[in-house]
Protein backbone atom coordinates (compact mmCIF):
# COMPACT_ATOMS: atom_id res chain seq x y z
CA UNK A 1 0.00 0.00 0.00
CA UNK A 2 1.39 3.41 -0.45
CA UNK A 3 1.41 6.40 1.77
CA UNK A 4 -0.08 9.56 0.45
CA UNK A 5 1.27 11.19 3.24
CA UNK A 6 4.65 12.86 1.53
CA UNK A 7 2.92 13.70 -1.51
CA UNK A 8 4.38 17.07 -3.21
CA UNK A 9 3.60 18.80 -5.82
CA UNK A 10 0.23 19.54 -7.63
CA UNK A 11 -1.88 17.56 -9.85
CA UNK A 12 -2.29 18.61 -13.65
CA UNK A 13 -5.73 19.29 -13.55
CA UNK A 14 -5.07 21.91 -10.49
CA UNK A 15 -2.46 23.84 -12.00
CA UNK A 16 -4.91 24.45 -15.04
CA UNK A 17 -7.57 25.81 -12.98
CA UNK A 18 -5.21 27.99 -11.49
CA UNK A 19 -3.92 28.75 -15.27
CA UNK A 20 -7.58 29.25 -16.45
CA UNK A 21 -8.34 31.50 -13.29
CA UNK A 22 -5.68 33.79 -13.84
CA UNK A 23 -6.53 34.27 -17.65
CA UNK A 24 -10.07 35.30 -16.59
CA UNK A 25 -8.91 37.44 -14.02
CA UNK A 26 -6.52 39.05 -16.95
CA UNK A 27 -9.31 39.14 -19.49
CA UNK A 28 -11.44 41.35 -17.05
CA UNK A 29 -8.56 43.81 -15.55
CA UNK A 30 -6.75 44.58 -19.13
CA UNK A 31 -9.70 46.59 -20.50
CA UNK A 32 -9.97 48.64 -17.46
CA UNK A 33 -6.62 48.75 -17.26
CA UNK A 34 -6.06 50.18 -21.16
CA UNK A 35 -8.78 52.54 -19.92
CA UNK A 36 -7.17 53.96 -16.88
CA UNK A 37 -4.19 54.61 -18.91
CA UNK A 38 -6.23 56.34 -21.57
CA UNK A 39 -8.05 58.67 -18.99
CA UNK A 40 -4.62 58.88 -17.54
CA UNK A 41 -3.04 60.43 -20.99
CA UNK A 42 -6.23 62.71 -21.45
CA UNK A 43 -5.82 64.44 -18.13
CA UNK A 44 -2.72 65.20 -18.88
CA UNK A 45 -4.17 66.25 -21.95
CA UNK A 46 -6.48 68.40 -20.34
CA UNK A 47 -4.10 70.23 -18.45
CA UNK A 48 -2.13 70.71 -21.55
CA UNK A 49 -5.36 72.83 -23.35
CA UNK A 50 -6.33 74.41 -19.99
CA UNK A 51 -2.71 76.19 -20.17
CA UNK A 52 -3.23 77.08 -23.60
CA UNK A 53 -6.52 78.39 -23.04
CA UNK A 54 -4.89 80.94 -20.03
CA UNK A 55 -1.54 81.67 -22.27
CA UNK A 56 -4.12 82.48 -25.11
CA UNK A 57 -6.72 84.54 -23.08
CA UNK A 58 -3.16 86.37 -21.28
CA UNK A 59 -2.32 87.48 -25.10
CA UNK A 60 -5.57 88.53 -25.72
CA UNK A 61 -5.90 91.12 -22.54
CA UNK A 62 -2.37 92.69 -23.09
CA UNK A 63 -2.77 93.47 -26.71
CA UNK A 64 -6.60 93.29 -27.50
CA UNK A 65 -5.62 90.86 -30.46
CA UNK A 66 -6.04 87.54 -31.22
CA UNK A 67 -2.63 85.28 -30.82
CA UNK A 68 -1.79 83.99 -34.70
CA UNK A 69 0.94 81.14 -33.53
CA UNK A 70 2.27 79.41 -30.66
CA UNK A 71 5.46 81.97 -30.45
CA UNK A 72 4.03 84.79 -28.96
CA UNK A 73 1.98 82.82 -25.86
CA UNK A 74 3.98 82.35 -22.73
CA UNK A 75 3.86 78.60 -22.74
CA UNK A 76 6.35 77.21 -20.51
CA UNK A 77 7.08 74.14 -23.39
CA UNK A 78 8.29 73.75 -26.58
CA UNK A 79 7.08 71.55 -29.43
CA UNK A 80 7.80 70.88 -33.15
CA UNK A 81 6.08 72.77 -36.10
CA UNK A 82 3.64 70.77 -38.11
CA UNK A 83 2.07 72.27 -41.20
CA UNK A 84 0.16 69.37 -41.89
CA UNK A 85 -1.81 69.63 -38.51
CA UNK A 86 -2.10 73.46 -39.60
CA UNK A 87 -4.16 72.21 -42.81
CA UNK A 88 -6.09 69.13 -41.38
CA UNK A 89 -7.48 71.94 -38.69
CA UNK A 90 -8.01 74.91 -40.78
CA UNK A 91 -5.44 76.37 -38.07
CA UNK A 92 -2.97 79.21 -38.25
CA UNK A 93 -0.41 77.38 -36.32
CA UNK A 94 0.22 73.95 -34.95
CA UNK A 95 2.74 71.74 -33.39
CA UNK A 96 3.50 68.78 -32.05
CA UNK A 97 4.58 68.12 -28.68
CA UNK A 98 6.82 64.88 -27.24
CA UNK A 99 5.28 63.07 -30.48
CA UNK A 100 2.25 62.21 -28.37
CA UNK A 101 0.03 65.66 -28.82
CA UNK A 102 -1.30 67.97 -31.77
CA UNK A 103 -1.34 71.36 -30.53
CA UNK A 104 -3.62 73.67 -32.97
CA UNK A 105 -4.14 77.75 -32.95
CA UNK A 106 -7.40 79.52 -34.70
CA UNK A 107 -8.46 83.03 -34.65
CA UNK A 108 -10.42 81.80 -31.67
CA UNK A 109 -10.33 78.30 -30.95
CA UNK A 110 -7.31 76.39 -28.92
CA UNK A 111 -6.94 72.96 -28.59
CA UNK A 112 -4.78 69.53 -28.39
CA UNK A 113 -5.82 66.24 -29.54
CA UNK A 114 -3.85 62.84 -29.77
CA UNK A 115 -1.98 61.96 -33.00
CA UNK A 116 -1.71 58.14 -32.68
CA UNK A 117 -3.41 55.70 -31.03
CA UNK A 118 -7.16 54.44 -30.69
CA UNK A 119 -8.08 58.20 -30.06
CA UNK A 120 -6.00 59.55 -32.51
CA UNK A 121 -7.75 63.12 -33.47
CA UNK A 122 -9.66 63.28 -30.53
CA UNK A 123 -8.84 66.02 -27.70
CA UNK A 124 -9.60 68.59 -26.05
CA UNK A 125 -10.83 72.45 -27.39
CA UNK A 126 -12.09 75.51 -26.04
CA UNK A 127 -13.01 78.80 -27.67
CA UNK A 128 -11.88 82.37 -26.04
CA UNK A 129 -13.78 84.44 -23.83
CA UNK A 130 -15.09 86.58 -26.50
CA UNK A 131 -15.93 84.55 -29.13
CA UNK A 132 -19.24 82.25 -29.39
CA UNK A 133 -20.69 80.08 -31.78
CA UNK A 134 -23.54 77.88 -32.28
CA UNK A 135 -21.93 74.75 -31.19
CA UNK A 136 -19.03 76.28 -28.81
CA UNK A 137 -20.00 79.33 -26.67
CA UNK A 138 -17.13 81.32 -25.52
CA UNK A 139 -15.73 81.85 -21.92
CA UNK A 140 -13.07 79.77 -21.95
CA UNK A 141 -15.14 77.14 -21.46
CA UNK A 142 -13.12 72.90 -22.30
CA UNK A 143 -14.74 71.21 -24.89
CA UNK A 144 -14.08 66.95 -25.94
CA UNK A 145 -13.56 66.62 -29.51
CA UNK A 146 -13.17 63.72 -31.91
CA UNK A 147 -13.72 62.55 -35.11
CA UNK A 148 -16.55 60.46 -36.46
CA UNK A 149 -14.37 57.08 -36.45
CA UNK A 150 -13.23 57.47 -32.99
CA UNK A 151 -16.93 57.77 -31.46
CA UNK A 152 -16.09 56.78 -27.84
CA UNK A 153 -13.08 59.11 -26.47
CA UNK A 154 -15.66 61.81 -25.59
CA UNK A 155 -19.20 60.37 -24.29
CA UNK A 156 -17.40 56.78 -22.79
CA UNK A 157 -14.30 58.03 -21.15
CA UNK A 158 -15.85 62.06 -19.99
CA UNK A 159 -19.54 60.92 -20.25
CA UNK A 160 -19.86 64.13 -22.81
CA UNK A 161 -22.74 64.69 -24.68
CA UNK A 162 -22.65 65.49 -28.39
CA UNK A 163 -23.86 69.11 -28.94
CA UNK A 164 -22.97 69.58 -32.49
CA UNK A 165 -20.10 69.72 -35.19
CA UNK A 166 -16.74 71.55 -35.47
CA UNK A 167 -14.61 71.32 -38.84
CA UNK A 168 -15.38 68.12 -39.64
CA UNK A 169 -15.43 67.21 -36.13
CA UNK A 170 -17.88 65.91 -32.98
CA UNK A 171 -17.71 68.78 -30.06
CA UNK A 172 -19.34 67.15 -26.94
CA UNK A 173 -19.65 68.82 -24.20
CA UNK A 174 -18.27 67.70 -20.58
CA UNK A 175 -20.37 67.75 -17.45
Amino acid sequence: MKNNCCKKGFTLIELLVVVLIIGILAAIAMPQYKKAVWKARASELQTLTKSLVTAQQLYYMQTNTRPESFDVLDIGFSCSPSPELVAAMGAHDGCVKDNKYGLFLTADVVGAMFIDGPYAYAGFTARTKDATDVNMQGGGRLYCFEGAENLGFCDKLFKGTLGGSWNGFNVFSLP
